[in-house]
């Protein structure tokens, strides 16, 4: 990127700041000083600030609390030492300083270049090529590690297998990782794993080759030309987990692939298997539900089959037969006995009429009707009127009182009931 746009553009010192920043981002990478400690300053948060001088210049440092685990010994002023590390702008104050990600004494930069030369002899001699490396399998079953047994590279790289649920085997080949024996070690072992085959004629899906974080000279076993050579040759695929993130070794470059940490080995591994088994999952559930859908269709068409075998069965034909025969049956009935009912109706209404204009008849007929007659006159004649519960109310004269407003004070009157008469006066 261009640093200005124009030569007479004009910025705020922000903009001037964030840009600057970007820049030593984008063009300024990672790298290796060596440096003079000076002016040391360890905070309560954990972080580390000094300065890194030599006869010509001083540039401030920090070494954050996070990558101080990786530094095995305590800086002091006047130590001389190689620190790999970045440059950082800070803003708000207008400087730049390295921030540090690793460190190392001085005194094993004899190792930093033997592992550059050693790097090139062996990057020329093509043993770093992209098209040397063996892909590892999706699906690993079977991994052996070639590490200590009692470190806690192996101890994390097992749990974060059993965390993550990856179900295969394990077989941890002892080497030492770390003196002047370890990297013949290591090779022997990444041959014996290389050559191993299991009682059933097959053969490790992957080798890791790993151990824990370490300064260079801790971690210098897997820089040595034996291991290098040893993990080129390798016929099954290798995987390299050695060190931090910061951390490079010539196993790392020689191996199919590299690992940050032993525990992202352990994820490189476990992810891949995690996925098959998310697959199957997912082809067990569709063979699932297609099975169940089969399965009903097929149910459905049983049951028709059944359905269309069981109505043209001689059996079913025999009782549909049964069946039409008692329905003609019961017709033929209902129609005998429709016919003699309307037969008895037309007999019945002419002796209806007969019956109903016999003398006889026509007396006792009369006589009901003479009876209902008298019970009506005598219900409608007085002494009926009275047992009722009426009373008849005349004057003295006998003329019968209809309304009350005829009626004036001291008229006599008589009030008749049904067992009586009495007299009364009208107050």
């Amino acid at each position: 990127m261009d640093f200005l746009r124009s030569s007479d553009e004009i910025l705020t010192v922000g903009e001037f700041s964030r840009r600057f920043k970007t820049l030593l981002k984008t063009r300024v990478p990672e790298m290796w000083i060596r440096a003079e400690v000076s002016n040391v300053r360890v905070y309560p948060s954990g972080h580390t600030y000094f300065t890194a001088k030599d006869s010509e210049a001083s540039f401030p440092a920090v070494l954050f609390k996070g990558y101080s685990g990786g530094v095995g010994f305590k800086l002091a002023d006047g130590m001389k030492v190689l620190l790999f590390a970045e440059v950082s702008f800070y803003e708000t104050r207008g400087t730049c300083q390295f921030v540090v990600k690793a460190l190392m004494r001085d005194g094993i930069g004899d190792l930093a270049r033997r592992f550059e030369e050693l790097k090139q002899k062996l990057s020329a001699e093509g043993l770093f090529e992209a098209s040397r490396k063996i892909p590892v399998p999706k699906l690993v079953g079977k991994v052996a590690v070639v590490t200590s047994p009692v470190g806690a590279a192996v101890r994390d790289f097992l749990r974060i297998l059993e965390r993550r649920g990856w179900r295969g085997l394990v077989c941890v080949i002892p080497s030492k990782v770390q003196g002047a024996e370890a990297a013949a070690e290591i090779a022997d072992a990444l041959a014996f794993a290389d050559r191993y085959v299991f009682a059933d004629g097959s053969k490790f899906d992957a080798v890791v080759a790993m151990r824990g974080g370490g300064s260079l000279e801790d971690l210098f076993a897997f820089n040595e030309e034996c291991v290098a050579r040893a993990v080129a040759a390798m016929e099954l695929p290798v995987i390299s987990a050695v060190g931090h993130e910061i951390d490079f070794t010539l196993s790392d470059f020689a191996a199919d692939l590299r690992a940050e940490t032993p525990s992202a080995a352990a994820e490189v591994i476990s992810s891949s298997y995690i996925e098959c088994v998310s697959e199957l999952e997912n082809c067990a559930e569709l063979a699932r539900d297609y099975a169940l859908r089969r399965f009903e269709s097929e149910r459905m068409n049983i049951e028709l089959l059944g359905e269309r075998l069981a109505r043209n069965s001689p059996e079913q034909k025999i009782n549909s037969a049964n069946m039409r025969l008692d329905e003609l049956s019961g017709r033929l009935r209902t129609a005998v006995l429709s016919g003699l009912a309307a037969a008895r109706l037309k007999l019945s209404v002419p002796s209806a009429v007969i019956l109903q204009n016999a003398p006889l008849k026509r007396i006792e007929i009369l006589r009901q009707k003479l009876d209902s007659l008298g019970r009506q006159a005598e219900i409608l004649s007085v002494d009926g009127t009275l047992k009722r519960g009426f009373a008849l109310v005349t004057d003295a004269s006998g003329k019968v009182i209809a309304r009350a407003k005829n009626l004036r004070k001291a008229d006599r009157l008589n009030i008749k009931f049904f067992d009586g008469s009495k007299e009364v006066e009208v107050l």
